[in-house]
């Protein structure tokens, strides 16, 4: 089984980029907390995360530096030949489901504007029942969530 459970803040905004086929993908990187090491200094893993077409628009849309996700996803390793004639190796994983845990108030105090109801969580399977997501500000259109692929669920 490849399935890997994630509680981290985004250290910097999403890398969004659109393949050649038209697929989009967003890149982030999320610090988790991993304990305090024996000089008491508190220890941090990164890990690089993948998503791809509604996950990927989803956190575009939300999701800022400092924001805090919850994700389950795989590991995924890749080599490629570099430039320079050596071989470069990365570790990712590719998302299957996230939820996003920042509040609206806490997105606020790092500085990001958020819709009123954002979604809570976002997986690659089976649709949510209709909702609807209003815009903060009136010159801001309408999200049908329903449209986004979204369901609600608990992670763990």
């Amino acid at each position: 089984m490849n399935k890997i459970y994630l509680i981290g803040n985004l250290t910097k905004d999403p890398e969004v980029r659109t393949t050649t086929t038209g697929k989009k993908v967003t890149t982030i990187v999320i610090a988790v907390n991993d304990g305090k090491g024996s000089d008491g200094q508190d220890l941090v893993q990164y890990f690089t995360i993948k998503a791809w077409d509604k996950q990927a628009e989803i956190i575009e849309m939300y999701v800022k530096k400092g924001h805090k996700l919850a994700v389950i996803g795989k590991l995924q390793n890749r080599k490629w030949d570099k430039p320079d004639g050596t071989i470069g190796y990365a570790t990712e994983v590719t998302m299957s489901e996230m939820e996003l845990l920042t509040s609206r108030a806490e997105a606020e105090r790092l500085g990001h504007s958020t819709p009123q109801s954002e979604p809570a969580s976002v997986a690659t399977s089976k649709p949510s029942s209709p909702a609807r997501a209003k815009a903060q500000n009136d010159d801001l259109p309408a999200i049908d969530i329903n449209d986004l692929d979204i369901k609600v669920s608990m992670p763990f």
